[in-house]
């Protein structure tokens, strides 16, 4: 019947889900004792061999992968967000201290020691995602200069740039001492970047202005209070709106009318409630969202069939 297909995958989420679960107790105890630091730190030499040894795990894993077929590796993919997510699920929604862990000193939940390091390994695999994207980007605009593009000038002050900020970056954070370095990094990053970044934002604003003026149209009366309270903030946000309304008293039931409180009380009370519903409406969704990615039940351009 069209309900065993669905069910019998629902089950066989649980069954993977219960089956996650108690590899992750088992392996709770020794992971805690595997991220204990060592008391000589980086002077240890077990530290170093510690460094080495993950080194070559990693390598020779990424080895095995880049070897696997499409599928393979979209099984890794699926196995690994599914046990990460276990892991999560496990350590939030269990409570702390409880006759389930009675192993444990206290009862306290086993996933609870493990919640930083597995932090850390996040961290790691966040900075590895930042590295690719630098390496995409070096690629795409080193072939943009080397085969003299359209716009081939913006890649080579991409590079002038990137290579500008990492060298004054590192050497003033390596060395601080220096002057030098932390007088060049200061200019490129407050006497360049930040200036450039203000002048970016302020011209999306003529433009976002210009876009909005052409596209709204007031054809309906929700369109027209639409159109009224968004000229209300404007008014609200300079001078020449202020005003308009000076000569109103600043205190009793009229100063109310006072463009600027008309302005605040919008902003903070009608487009507040707004934000915060479409923030609910947001969060549910992205709950939707990491429970279709955990159990696998997400299709797109890497899974297996379009929508």
């Amino acid at each position: 019947m069209a309900w065993r297909k669905p069910l019998f995958a629902y089950l066989s989420y649980l069954g993977l889900a219960a089956v996650a679960s108690a590899l992750l107790v088992v392996l709770s105890d020794p992971l805690e004792r595997l991220f204990q630091p060592l008391p000589g730190g980086v002077h240890d030499y077990r530290f170093w061999l510690a460094v080495a040894g993950s080194t070559v795990l990693w390598v020779g894993l990424f080895a095995v992968l880049h070897r696997l077929p499409s599928r393979g590796k979209q099984r890794v993919v699926v196995a690994a967000t599914f046990v990460a997510g276990t892991f999560y699920l496990l350590e939030y929604f269990l409570p702390g201290h409880s006759g389930l862990f009675f192993w444990r000193p206290a009862h306290g939940n086993p996933f609870t020691p493990l919640k930083q390091p597995v932090g850390y390994a996040a961290s790691v695999v966040a900075g590895f995602t930042f590295f690719l994207a630098t390496l995409n980007l070096v690629r795409n605009h080193a072939r943009n200069l080397a085969r003299l593009k359209a716009g081939w000038y913006n890649s080579l002050a991409f590079f002038i740039a990137f290579l500008a900020m990492a060298t004054f970056g590192l050497w003033n954070a390596y060395v601080p001492e220096n002057e030098l370095a932390a007088r060049w990094q200061g200019w490129l990053f407050g006497g360049l970047y930040v200036p450039l970044n203000a002048t970016l934002f302020s011209v999306l604003a003529f433009y976002m202005a210009t876009a909005a003026f052409r596209a709204f149209r007031v054809r309906s009366a929700e369109a027209g209070f639409m159109m009224a309270t968004a000229v209300v903030v404007m008014l609200g946000q300079v001078p020449v709106g202020m005003w308009l309304t000076s000569s109103l008293p600043l205190d009793g039931p009229w100063s109310s009318l006072r463009v600027e409180v008309m302005a605040n009380w919008l902003l903070g009370v009608i487009n507040s409630a707004a934000l915060r519903a479409v923030g609910f409406g947001l969060l549910v969704g992205g709950l939707a969202m990491s429970l279709r990615l955990w159990l696998n039940l997400e299709r797109g351009a890497f899974f297996e069939q379009e929508l």
